[in-house]
């Protein structure tokens, strides 16, 4: 027994000074990766802090006849605002991919449209606006969300808010302003959501607000690329395809030669050619339900679109003490004409709606959460390149477009038809 513990000291003895060093060296590593992420941090709350915002109220006459077929072309061009960072962005500058905003703000018996866009490329999107919605008229305003104050919140106003998600994996698409049509009716069959989302957000006391904020961020076609992939296999599962993974040169070689003698045997017994069997095709068929069939419909007409990632808000703001509940059912309920049940919904995300703590400190989680929101929504946060949820030119077109002929709003402001014509130096797309 003694000679075991002798051999064990031994032993530790033996090795301590490299215990002792390697110990040393992952704790280096830890600090100067920890002093790394917390610079690189740094550096990305100094970019995101730089950045400079133009506001632009985009108002339609009456008679206006584009459908949200031109809002989803809008936002495919918008989309060349994209730029990959170089190293020295990615590494040392704190490069973050642009992003841009359309918001909705609600006022009793008034909505406006706004869009929320990168100053450097302000005279873009007004071009391509202007190339979408000829009898646009855009004209350039405050912040609307600056009237409220973090600091007064359950003193001067209360609020409600929420980001919006989808409800399955966003390879799954949600219902589209294609399906909104009254099949029954003579004439102008499009039946535009937006109607009865602007009447909802409109028809609430004085003093009283809704707000809407949907951020699109482009991204790289190799982010692209990986959603469509995932969205391909899914199709495959459901068709109850067998998955095959391509081996890599070093698996595929041992495999090769983990079976070579197996198949020198086969040979030798059946010919070149290989048991007759293996000659026989195999023709497998399976069922699908009509779900399943809409399910791998509807997953592969999404895939096969540009994506987008996209974080949705939406706010209710009320006089302190007069925040109602029935206003707080209808921020969500306003999003389920979007629903799709057997394929994606739209549904408040339980970490941020502002009335879901329900326990421990219930008040104070419940306060730091409007805070948040309040904030992430003056300040169009979309924080992290792979954030957001990947939604195509078709989904954003259908959740925001701006107003048109179809949509008979009283509330809706409305430009003058022929008040102007675009200015000279607004590029065209």
């Amino acid at each position: 027994m003694q000679h075991g513990v002798q051999t064990f000291f031994e032993v530790v003895s033996q090795y301590a000074g490299g215990i002792l060093i390697g110990g040393w060296l992952l704790i280096l590593f830890f600090t100067l990766w920890i002093t790394w992420e917390t610079y690189r941090y740094l550096k990305q709350v100094d970019f995101f802090a730089a950045l400079q915002w133009t506001f632009l109220q985009i108002l339609l006459p009456d008679d206006a006849e584009q459908t949200p077929k031109a809002m989803e072309n809008a936002i495919e061009v918008w989309g060349g605002i994209h730029k990959d960072p170089d190293l020295i962005e990615e590494l040392f500058e704190g490069y973050m991919l642009p992003w841009y905003s359309c918001e909705l703000q609600c006022t009793r018996e008034r909505a406006r449209y706004i869009m929320v866009v990168p100053t450097p490329q302000a005279k873009f999107f007004e071009g391509v606006i202007y190339g979408q919605y000829p009898t646009a008229e855009i004209k350039e305003v405050e912040d609307y969300t600056l009237e409220f104050d973090y600091q007064d919140l359950e003193k001067k106003f209360d609020l409600y808010g929420t980001e919006i998600h989808l409800s399955e994996d966003d390879i799954y698409p949600i219902r589209t302003y294609r399906e909104f049509e009254d099949t029954l009716a003579e004439d102008d069959r499009f039946i535009d959501p937006h109607q009865a989302l602007v009447e909802a957000f409109t028809n609430i006391e004085e003093g009283e607000q809704f707000w809407i904020q949907i951020l699109i961020k482009p991204v790289a076609h190799k982010t692209i690329t990986k959603w469509a992939e995932r969205g391909q296999k899914a199709i495959g599962e459901i068709a109850g395809v067998e998955q095959t993974k391509t081996p890599g040169i070093l698996s595929g070689l041992v495999e090769q030669v983990t079976h070579l003698p197996g198949d020198m045997v086969e040979a030798v017994v059946w010919g070149p050619a290989g048991p007759k069997d293996k000659q026989k095709d195999s023709v497998s068929f399976r069922i699908h339900d009509p779900a399943q069939d809409a399910a791998m419909k509807g997953i592969l007409q999404k895939i096969s679109r540009t994506g987008f990632k996209t974080k949705m808000r939406v706010i209710h703001i009320a006089p302190a003490d007069k925040l109602n509940k029935p206003n707080i059912s209808k921020a969500i309920g306003a999003f389920k004409q979007f629903n799709t049940y057997n394929l994606n919904s739209l549904m408040p995300d339980p970490a941020t709606k502002t009335n879901g703590p329900n326990y421990i400190l219930k008040q104070t989680r419940r306060k730091f959460r409007k805070r948040v929101m309040l904030l992430n929504f003056q300040w169009r946060d979309f924080w992290g390149d792979l954030s957001g949820q990947m939604l195509t030119a078709e989904e954003l077109a259908t959740l925001y477009h701006f107003p048109i002929k179809y949509v008979k709003a009283p509330a809706i402001e409305r430009g003058t038809a022929g008040l102007s014509s675009p200015p000279e130096n607004v590029p065209y797309v």
